[in-house]
């Protein structure tokens, strides 16, 4: 039964008694006897058969109450009822106050109530974590194994089912083979993404070829307390803990295995095996990288993602992204911790460039396939990396890092607010159309120094097109908007047939999405131009958007020998533009 009764505004309100459908821990007494615990309190079935219901865990009073989460949110829930009790008891007693005092009490109720946020949330940080998400873990599924077997295909079933290997040499390519493999990833990859330390990789290079055995303590460590001695090792580090050793074989195998991916151009290659071999053998060592709640996690959800961007065959690289973004948001990244000095400057660096790589593949994912984005640009403070810190980059490099990160920002910002209904936003469409458009024209401004004018010119044509595409805020668009949408597609297309024809294209999925995505926006323009002007006066010609078409194929055909599985959409996108011209 629910009790109803009215706010200070006259609407109904509602205390629903909540039900929590979660397994409760077992009390410490049937834990430790391994006995079946049905979890109820104040005391459970087990304790009251033997008699011990004054000393069951799961009592309110005992010091020993288990925290499990159910528990602990009545807890919370409970304490937040009691307390918004006390205030609306004080709020009858209480006299009308003048409009100082009102004020004053606004602002102190203001600050309370951030207070006992953020109190909230180092309460749910400080929560322990079920002991299966460690590598100790003696049974039940794994974060690691969750993760990847939901993300994989069927042909890395057999890989999955592998413990942890005993001795990856047979494994290992040439140290000189390895070291070549390496250094081309640092400069053709490393680049695009720069979101761990170069230095730290070195370490953990020389630790794997050396053919140090693992400590014998592996599978008692818990997660790492300091991750800076994982993420940039010392030798002492790799010589104590069994999660910096097994992290290390993980990030040296998965950057061999990514930078063999890119050189290679069909998915039988012997190099393209090798690559999948690498990859495998890396998920050896999952327990030790795919951790949560850790940076560590985040680092290892990043390679696997551009992994996946080039075999996307082997691991689905959108759930990957939705994974990483979620632990990002779990640790906090997506906002600077304050005050900024009570975290090192190297740490809050890689925090900084963790999260807005993530950030990047999603917000390309995600405006490429036309999906929604993990998080809302609102929610996010944080600012960008300032990449100063082990990394040889020149100044014109570290602006080009930058203007790619605020490239994502304003094609994020565009396509969140066009998709927007017309009474939401304030001013009306128009205005709002000419400010985006604006900021984007000013973006390409600030970049027109950069040298990679090819970068620069797709990621502005792909905000030209987010803007004049067909959406809520602007239904109707005029002929010289989609004349500029036409252009914009093309020209976009163009980029990209290039980039094929030249073999400069890295990821994979993200740049079929996109150039699919751009062909449908060039078949939409075509044909809403087709239709409003004069037949004789047209100067369309089916002959244009047919070699549109052909670009198209063309790209996503050459893009597919890297990987195993055909690109189903490009004979539908083929299929509609047979079925739909027949009417021109």
């Amino acid at each position: 039964m629910s009790e109803t009764g009215e706010d200070v505004q006259g609407r109904p309100l509602r205390n629903v008694t909540l039900r929590v459908s979660q397994i409760f821990s077992a009390c410490t007494f049937c834990k430790a006897r391994k006995i079946k615990c049905n979890g109820a309190t104040p005391s459970c079935g087990g304790c009251v058969k033997f008699g011990r219901q004054a000393t069951c865990s799961l009592s309110t009073e005992s010091p020993n109450r288990g925290r499990d989460y159910p528990n602990y949110l009545r807890q919370k829930i409970d304490a937040a009822q009691q307390r918004l009790s006390q205030h609306n008891a004080r709020q009858n007693n209480l006299t009308s106050p003048s409009d100082t005092e009102r004020s004053n009490r606004n602002e102190s109720a203001e600050t309370h109530q951030r207070s006992i946020i953020d109190s909230l949330i180092a309460d749910i940080g400080a929560l322990p974590i079920i002991a299966c998400s460690y590598p100790s873990a003696a049974e039940g599924p794994t974060l690691s194994s969750l993760v990847l077997a939901t993300a994989s295909t069927n042909q890395l079933s057999s890989a999955l089912r592998l413990t942890q290997a005993d001795d990856v040499a047979p494994c290992l390519p040439k140290e000189s083979t390895a070291l070549s493999l390496a250094k081309h990833y640092f400069d053709q990859v490393y680049p695009r993404i720069p979101f761990f330390s170069i230095q730290g990789f070195w370490v953990q290079f020389e630790h794997v070829f050396s053919g140090v055995d693992p400590p014998r303590e592996r599978g008692r460590d818990g997660p790492p307390q300091d991750p800076a001695s994982v993420l940039t090792p010392s030798q002492d580090d790799l010589d104590r803990s069994s999660i910096s050793h097994g992290y290390s074989y993980f990030t040296v195998l998965l950057v061999l295995a990514i930078s063999a991916s890119s050189l290679s151009r069909s998915a039988d290659s012997v190099i393209s095996t090798q690559a999948q071999r690498l990859f495998r053998t890396a998920l050896t060592f999952r327990e030790s990288a795919i951790l949560p709640n850790t940076i560590i996690g985040v680092q290892s959800i990043l390679f696997l993602i551009q992994f996946a961007t080039l075999n996307p065959s082997l691991l689905d690289a959108w759930y990957l992204i939705g994974v990483g973004m979620r632990m990002c948001v779990d640790l906090g990244l997506h906002q600077d911790p304050r005050p900024l000095d009570s975290v090192a400057t190297s740490l809050l660096e890689t925090r900084r460039r963790l999260w807005w790589s993530m950030y990047s593949f999603d917000r390309s994912m995600s405006l490429g396939c036309g999906r929604p984005t993990e998080i809302s640009d609102s929610a996010i403070n944080v600012s960008l990396p300032t990449f100063r810190i082990e990394t040889s980059a020149t100044a014109v490099e570290v602006h080009g890092y930058l203007q790619r990160y605020r490239a994502l920002q304003i094609q994020s910002e565009i396509y969140n607010r066009l998709t927007k209904s017309p009474g939401s936003e304030t001013g009306d469409a128009q205005s709002v159309h000419e400010q985006l458009s604006k900021k984007l024209g000013d973006w390409k401004d600030s970049s027109s120094q950069l040298p990679n004018k090819t970068l620069i010119e797709s990621e502005w044509l792909m905000g030209r097109m987010l803007l004049l595409r067909p959406c809520r805020l602007l239904p109707q668009r005029t002929y010289d908007e989609l004349g500029e949408l036409w252009q914009a597609a093309v020209g976009f297309i163009a980029i990209y047939r290039r980039l094929v024809e030249s073999n400069s294209i890295f990821y994979v999925q993200i740049a079929c999405e996109k150039v699919y995505w751009a062909g449908l926006m060039a078949f939409y323009s075509y044909w809403q131009l087709r239709t409003r002007i004069n037949p004789d006066a047209n100067t369309m010609r089916r002959l244009d958007v047919w070699m549109i078409v052909k670009d198209v194929m063309f790209i996503l055909r050459a893009l597919t020998r890297n990987v195993l599985h055909a690109w189903l959409d490009a004979p539908e996108f083929r299929d509609y533009l047979l079925r739909d011209n027949k009417y021109h």
